[in-house]
């Protein structure tokens, strides 16, 4: 089912103070559905948004305040999830220059209109590939979701159907630094840049003007008046995106003297952050961060430690451990495994009783590590693994622009947050190092 049509009236109503084509799905009617905490309950971001290429096609139009609404729920997935988070959304975080009196009106009928949201999706391949000719099937954005009024606080999850989508993603993906996100305004704008973001290795796209629209979800709009996209869609995406890490200029392909696809020109790889200079970290936190496990996750392993429930020989164990589990093809995901074990503990009998066997005859001395990149996945040439390294690197300089200056942290948690980002950057240079960059 299409979209249905709005009008582009300036007189109708601004959500948030936020400018924006405000065009809505109405599916079905909304239903409610009160979250019960059983879930672990997410209530901050990550600086890293990644959703699967099949999404980022997807057709489907957000207002300007939905958008903002879903990008937080994005940001609050973290790479090693294996179930979909339970997000906890202050009303401040997606509205936080808004002074006007029916602010909190506006979100709570954002959370209505999100209940009723669907996404026009392909159907995905069984190991979550992208294929040929996929079928197309609508799915509902959001699992439950509710506005608590006192709290000012929006709980919400999305839809388990969403899974392949948003979780374990190793290939078929795109991602994105929040914080260049969060400087676009129109929702437009925000899925143009997500197309161009996924062609960024190659610095061009093009796209049809049919195909687009139906991306955008612009179904029944402009459908013969290229000049109204252009002015009203287009341009405006591209004063935007002028100020994000993709700037880009675009060329028109006619057939005859109809626009038919419009090729998008950008930089391969988006602007270039500087280098920054390193800090000090635990080896432990510098070796699960080098395999993806994300920062706040490493709260969990510093408290075990403290605890006395294992020592950090334990958790150079356990990467060694899952490194072999998924050279050997046993394990798909391995920073999830990682971070199961050091919070189950389910490898620590074995880690026992290799301290408990008696010595081993001398080995033969084994390559040094030093001159072998160390995180090398199984089969990768050492192009592929540079180009795997200095993506890592472009993500982990964004992250720490983002962490120096955002809200979501204070002045407890910022400098602990700058320093595991750090210690990333550093460790992905030694890597870099390693194997010639």
């Amino acid at each position: 089912m299409a979209p249905q049509k709005r009008s582009d009236s300036p007189t109708r109503k601004k959500e948030c103070g936020l400018n924006d084509n405000n065009r809505v799905f109405l599916l079905g009617p909304p239903i409610m559905l009160m979250t019960k905490k059983l879930l672990p309950v997410v209530t901050t971001g990550n600086p890293l948004v990644v959703q699967h290429n099949a999404m980022v096609n997807a057709g489907f139009t957000m207002s300007a305040l939905e958008m903002r609404f879903f990008l937080a729920m994005l940001s609050r997935i973290s790479r090693e999830d294996t179930s979909l988070p339970l997000c906890r959304i202050t009303v401040k975080e997606i509205c936080p220059d808004s002074n006007s009196a029916t602010v909190y009106a506006d979100v709570r009928e954002m959370v209505t209109r999100m209940l009723s949201r669907i996404l026009l999706l392909e159907i995905l391949g069984p190991n979550g590939e992208r294929i040929k000719q996929p079928d197309i099937q609508g799915f509902p954005l959001m699992g439950k979701a509710f506005y608590l009024k006192k709290e000012g606080v929006v709980e919400a999850i999305f839809n388990d159907h969403l899974r392949p989508y948003l979780l374990e993603l190793t290939s078929n993906f795109t991602k994105a630094q929040l914080s260049q996100l969060l400087k676009i305004k129109r929702p437009a704008s925000h899925r143009i840049y997500w197309l161009l973001r996924e062609y960024v290795a190659f610095g061009k796209r093009t796209v049809g003007v049919d195909e687009l629209r139906y991306m955008l979800g612009f179904t029944d709009e402009y459908v013969d008046r290229f000049d109204h996209f252009k002015a009203r869609v287009l341009e405006p995406a591209q004063k935007e995106l002028s100020q994000t890490d993709l700037p880009f200029t675009y060329e028109l392909l006619k057939v005859g003297r109809v626009v038919n696809a419009i090729r998008f020109l950008f930089p391969p790889n988006g602007t270039q952050l500087p280098a920054l200079p390193p800090a000090e970290v635990e080896p432990w936190a510098q070796a699960l961060l080098g395999v993806g496990v994300a920062a706040k996750s490493l709260e969990v392993v510093r408290e075990k430690l403290a605890a006395g429930e294992y020592e950090e020989g334990y958790v150079h164990y356990v990467l060694t451990a899952v490194r072999a589990q998924v050279q050997n093809g046993k394990v798909k995901k391995e920073a999830g495994a990682i971070y199961k074990a050091l919070t189950d503990g389910y490898l620590l009998p074995a880690y026992l009783k290799t301290k408990l066997a008696p010595a081993a005859k001398p080995a033969k001395p084994i390559k040094s590590e030093q001159t072998a990149p160390l995180f090398t996945k199984t089969g990768m040439s050492v192009e592929g693994e540079r180009r795997r390294l200095l993506s890592g690197l472009e993500d982990a300089r964004g992250t720490l622009a983002f962490v120096k200056t955002s809200e979501v942290y204070n002045e407890q948690t910022r400098p602990e947050a700058i320093a595991r980002t750090q210690a990333t950057i550093v460790d992905l240079e030694q890597q870099l190092a390693r194997i010639g960059s």
